[in-house]
């Protein structure tokens, strides 16, 4: 690992590739841990090694004096805003970072929108083109929560490791290195050495492989932004997935979903560099994307962990559900997929997308327990006897259809009276006379096909007056969704098209919108696994 090589140890090499991922592309990034994790070690010695000029704002004290410096008073008299630079003000410097952000009081914390998003102070242009931030947890004293409108300008969120979360051999490392501010004045003793343990060589020696990665890393940048140009709509159905699932907690907006999908873009081209230059191994995409969506996302910075561990969970559950699409090549058809049968309504379409398609056994569990502890239900309020029905059925014909710790939930949902016609209401009123009509719709000769019959007329009985014409149509229901189950049960049902192309718009990775392309599914690309 690159950082190793700069004195900082205990890392994960994903944490790495985020943080090269942001050097790479300049969206700006919060390191949150506790002191002594060298969050604002880690930031100087990158700038370092990459010879940029840096500098450390301390947000709990830092003035806006200190940043912008103070007017030039003659250039006033000719009508012209200028500062007065010094060492520490803003305009030269390349790569900050604003440690103890959360420090700042919320008046002071609204200063440094400006400079993180934009880069500008007063809208007047600065040098900068990293910002890093640092801050320690909620749970210390004199913090303060930070505004949503500052968290919403950071694109990745890591958390640095204490000292005791690593491994023994990192642990002795940590505690046998001499870094940074420690001991400073050993360097006055000795005539050869200032007792550092990282030498210049190997600062050099890192810079020059940071600065090779980077590179390499922009042109692979590119190349996957044209492969994968279905990475947009992934990420639409995933937001869509998440607000859902997190009962509207979690609701991602334009500019979030375009951090993502830069980071994810970012992250691989940092993964594909390094396996070009460092001989690394290249991680599964599918799990390297996972883990740059969880650090994209801002959840807990304001709240007690245990609610960052649902959250967590929570996106776990959704980027699972859609993730076979980066295991088979950027395929956006099974996305598409899995997001209609998660958020449909129509039952009947549930059913066929269950019992036909191959949509990977993690979305399939779920939809099941879903349908099983009611947390999906069908047009009308239908319960999913039909479904059980159906799906046992082809299960004893075609064993491994169903999850086997499923089958008895299912089993369990076969209500007796669902076979009985003591589930139709009493007509009354004007219904009565067409009480021969619907007994003949119950006529049926098999379970299914009578299961089929009374769920519609209970449906039918339940409206306040229906006529002839309702209980026709209903008849056409009935032998439609005959056929449907029979086919399913038979294996013979194909499924329709699982989203309309023609009308379906995504949120873009700006904010606007943008219309999805014809077919709704990613082209044949040659080389799209090398990338992916």
């Amino acid at each position: 690992m690159i950082l190793e090589k700069l004195g900082i140890y205990g890392w994960k090499e994903a944490d790495e590739n985020l943080l090269l991922a942001s050097l790479l592309t300049g969206d700006p990034l919060l390191l949150i841990g506790n002191h002594g994790c060298a969050k604002t070690l880690i930031a100087n010695k990158l700038a370092g090694a990459l010879g940029r000029a840096f500098v450390v704002y301390d947000a709990s004290k830092a003035m806006f004096e200190d940043v912008l410096g103070y007017p030039d008073i003659e250039k006033l008299k000719k009508g012209v805003v200028e500062y007065v630079p010094s060492k520490v003000t803003v305009w030269d410097k390349e790569f900050i970072l604003i440690d103890e952000l959360n420090r700042a009081l919320p008046e002071l914390q609204s200063k440094w929108l400006e400079i993180i998003r934009s880069r500008k102070i007063m809208g007047i242009d600065t040098a900068v083109k990293w910002v890093w931030s640092a801050m320690n947890p909620l749970s210390y004293s004199a913090t303060q929560e930070l505004d949503e409108a500052l968290i919403g300008r950071f694109a990745l969120f890591i958390y640095p490791p204490d000292v005791l979360s690593m491994d023994e051999a990192d642990r002795i490392r940590v505690t046998t290195h001499i870094n940074g501010d420690d001991a400073p004045s050993l360097g006055e003793w000795l005539k050869t050495s200032n007792g550092k343990t990282v030498c210049k060589e190997s600062a050099v020696e890192a810079g020059n492989q940071l600065d090779s990665i980077l590179r390499a890393a922009a042109g692979h940048f590119m190349h996957l932004k044209e492969t994968l140009y279905t990475l947009s709509e992934f990420l639409a159905r995933f937001a869509t997935l998440l607000m859902k699932e997190s009962a509207g907690e979690i609701a991602l907006d334009g500019r979030r979903i375009g951090f993502i999908y830069r980071n994810i873009l970012a992250n691989r081209a940092i993964e594909l560099a390094k396996a070009d230059i460092l001989h690394t191994a290249l991680p599964l995409f599918s799990e390297s994307a996972r883990y740059v969506v969880h650090s994209s996302i801002p959840v807990g910075l304001n709240d007690e962990s245990l609610k960052r561990e649902e959250a967590v969970h929570k996106m776990e559950i959704c980027f699972d559900l859609l993730s076979l699409y980066f295991d088979k090549s950027s395929e956006i058809a099974c996305v598409n997929l899995i997001y209609e049968l998660f958020t449909t309504q129509d039952l009947m379409r549930m059913a066929e997308i269950l019992l036909t398609e191959d949509i990977g056994v993690f979305a399939q569990s779920k939809a099941w327990n879903d349908l099983i502890n009611g947390t999906v239900r069908g047009k009308g309020g239908r319960n999913i006897t039909l479904l059980a029905y159906t799906a046992l059925q082809i299960e004893a014909r075609r064993p491994g259809t169903v999850p086997q710790e499923l089958l008895e939930s299912l089993s369990a949902k076969q209500l007796s009276d669902d076979f009985t016609t003591s589930i139709i209401p009493s007509l009354k009123d004007d219904n009565i006379e067409y009480i021969d009509e619907v007994e003949v719709l119950l006529k049926q000769k098999s379970d299914l096909a009578k299961l089929v019959a009374f769920a519609h007329v209970k449906e039918l009985a339940a409206k306040k007056t229906f006529t002839r014409a309702d209980i026709e149509a209903a008849d056409a229901a009935i032998r439609k969704d005959i056929a449907l189950f029979e086919a399913l049960i038979a294996g013979k049902a194909k499924s329709n098209a699982a989203l309309d192309p023609a009308t379906m718009e995504v949120v873009s990775q700006e904010g606007g919108r943008v219309v999805l392309h014809e077919g709704g599914r990613s082209k044949s690309h040659a080389d799209i696994q090398a990338v992916a």
